[in-house]
């Protein structure tokens, strides 16, 4: 009898991480998709920029961000196989302005360049296939970094000031699909960092297909807001406003 306890005993052990490795290996089948989306983010700015004593106060419309900027990227990469996927967001803006203060002129010029790198698995997947051959319904945790590398110089009375800062912190949210039996589609995304920042974004898309391939064309709203500490440097920034941008698959 002991003998039987034992063998039982060791088969649970042999079969169980075997199990549990022949489940996680289900989840990477499937082809290998590469994603490029391109997108212009019309974002209002505001909040305030201090540093020691010196506070600059935002408040900048996109339209006025438009006259100021010298260069500007956003992009975003999505590489997935099964139900694990990979993606790198990326964004960078530069600015530069003139205005007066009590009648003196000055200069400012800034710039901001924010990554996030994040892995994410679809933990839901809804059985209902629309009649487009995608899912109906997915629900993707995502945990990564944010990376955020900012600028500003200052410029009056032949005085020049300029604060630069830069920090990574985590964060972990999730993201939501939404197919309807149609090119319509939706996607929605909210992650918390651990340096007080939080992004809210969701998309409504259109299908269109091209030599085929779905070309996905989307418009949204999307939402960040930073507020970092480090030394005697304070960053409390909101950025918000419409997105209008497209979804490329490459493979």
């Amino acid at each position: 009898m002991k003998s039987n306890k034992y063998l039982f005993f060791l088969t649970g052990i042999l079969f169980q991480p075997a199990s549990f490795a022949e489940s996680f290996t289900e989840t990477w089948q499937g082809p290998v998709k590469l994603n490029l989306n391109l997108y212009v983010f019309a974002a209002d700015v505001d909040g305030s920029i201090q540093k020691g004593k010196i506070k600059y106060d935002i408040d900048q419309p996109f339209k006025e961000t438009v006259k100021d900027l010298d260069q500007s990227f956003m992009g975003h990469v999505d590489l997935s196989k099964g139900k694990w996927g990979l993606y790198a967001d990326h964004q960078y803006i530069k600015t530069s302005q003139e205005k007066r203060a009590m009648y003196i002129p000055i200069a400012l010029s800034s710039q901001l360049n924010q990554s996030s790198y994040g892995v994410y698995y679809q933990a839901y997947v809804s059985p209902e296939i629309t009649s487009q051959h995608q899912a109906k319904f997915i629900v993707e945790p995502t945990v990564g970094l944010h990376r955020t590398e900012a600028e500003a110089t200052l410029g009056a009375l032949n005085q020049t000031l300029a604060t630069d800062a830069k920090w990574t912190e985590f964060f972990w949210g999730s993201r939501f699909k939404y197919n309807f039996d149609s090119p319509w589609n939706l996607a929605s995304e909210l992650t918390f960092g651990t340096e007080n920042t939080w992004v809210a974004h969701a998309y409504l898309g259109y299908r269109i297909p091209v030599l085929n391939r779905n070309f996905n064309l989307r418009a949204g709203y999307r939402y960040f807001e930073q507020d970092h500490k480090s030394n005697n440097f304070h960053w409390e920034v909101r950025q918000h406003g419409p997105v209008i941008g497209i979804n490329l698959p490459i493979f």
